[in-house]
């Protein structure tokens, strides 16, 4: 979602020539998803439609309404209902209205009507620069938000490219085994009634990166879900090799792969015109992006000649054996994808 607007509500005046009064302040919020509607339909004082939703009242008054509602479900159902982590999100969003916040995609507008016009003046409200939210200066975190972004994220490669099929979305280590990754597809990993779904994993390690890459790693994950949807074999090598039949398909859905000696065709990088077309999930993506995983510390194995080394691998995976010394003075970063050595069982 995008914008929340306070707009009036005309009041005729009673009499043969009616004068406009002050009217009431009603908030709109445009750019929702079916999520963010669904979650909402129901809650008194809310009009919805398929991308909007209007409250009959203030910013203030519309978070209340939000708030009990969410205090209700958690209440009956449980934080892991269906729709919570949507009135999250829009609850977050009226928060920031509501004390003043500033954020780059959510702006409030007052409108008032004048006594002896129909014409309105209007007003933007927007927090200092101090008060904006960083990757650093967060007020709490949650993950169901970032899981809920990277669902949105997901529905909307989805739309663009309709093959790609439903998966169920996890964070995780992706530096808890020997290879470490930023992501992966699994298919038929989780069932649902009788519907099996695949799995796409996002390392919580790799959530350093700026939202570009991340979205990559979605598309990269997506190009596999692709691949298994036509039943094309993509990979080899217990999936480290990519072949250009991956290079394909990863182009198909607007990335750049080159190849790398050891992995294939499996480094991809974010085209211009992809990113434009996807502008708002990224900024959307960009707002949850304040925290990130640390790399599992696995004690490795040691050297013949005992000389306190410890096995490291990167993301291609390229390995090298580090003393523990010089590896805690600080991260070596691999010059081919870029990914930080870890220790590797």
């Amino acid at each position: 979602m995008h914008t929340a607007i306070a707009t009036p509500v005309p009041v005729p005046t009673p009499g043969s020539d009616p004068q406009p009064e002050r009217p009431a302040t009603t908030t709109k919020l445009t750019g929702l998803t079916t999520h963010n509607t669904t979650a909402l339909t129901g809650i008194d004082g809310w009009m919805v439609t398929k991308t909007t939703a209007t409250y009959a009242g203030s910013p203030t008054a519309a978070l209340n309404a939000v708030q009990k509602q969410m205090d209700h479900v958690r209440a009956t159902e449980g934080g892991r209902a269906t729709g919570y982590a949507s009135l999250i999100a829009v609850r977050n969003k009226l928060k920031e209205l509501s004390t003043g916040g500033s954020h780059p995609a959510v702006s409030v507008t007052i409108k008032r009507a004048k006594k002896a016009s129909a014409a309105t003046a209007s007003k933007t409200r927007s927090g200092s620069p101090k008060a904006r939210l960083t990757r650093k200066r967060q007020a709490e975190y949650t993950t169901a938000e970032l899981v809920s972004a990277l669902e949105e994220a997901w529905s909307a490669i989805r739309t663009n490219h309709t093959e790609v099929p439903a998966v169920v979305i996890i964070v995780g280590s992706g530096t808890a085994t020997k290879q470490a990754k930023y992501g992966h597809f699994a298919p038929t990993r989780w069932q649902h009634g009788e519907q099996a779904l695949a799995e796409v994993l996002i390392s919580g390690e790799g959530l350093k990166r700026s939202v570009e890459e991340v979205f990559t790693t979605l598309l990269h994950e997506a190009a596999h879900a692709l691949a298994n949807v036509r039943e094309i074999k993509d990979t080899s090598r217990q999936g480290r090799w990519h072949n250009q039949k991956f290079a394909a398909l990863a182009s198909e859905l607007g990335l750049d792969t080159t190849k790398d000696p050891r992995i294939g065709w499996s480094p991809c990088t974010l085209r211009k015109e992809t990113a434009s077309t996807y502008k708002s999930v990224l900024a959307e993506l960009k707002k949850v992006l304040i925290a990130y995983r640390h790399p599992e510390m696995v004690a490795g194995t040691s050297t013949k000649n005992n000389n306190n080394a410890v096995a490291c691998a990167c993301q291609c995976p390229r390995r090298i054996r580090v003393a523990k010394q010089v590896l805690e003075l600080g991260d070596i970063t691999c010059g081919v994808c870029e990914a930080t050595f870890v220790i590797d069982e």
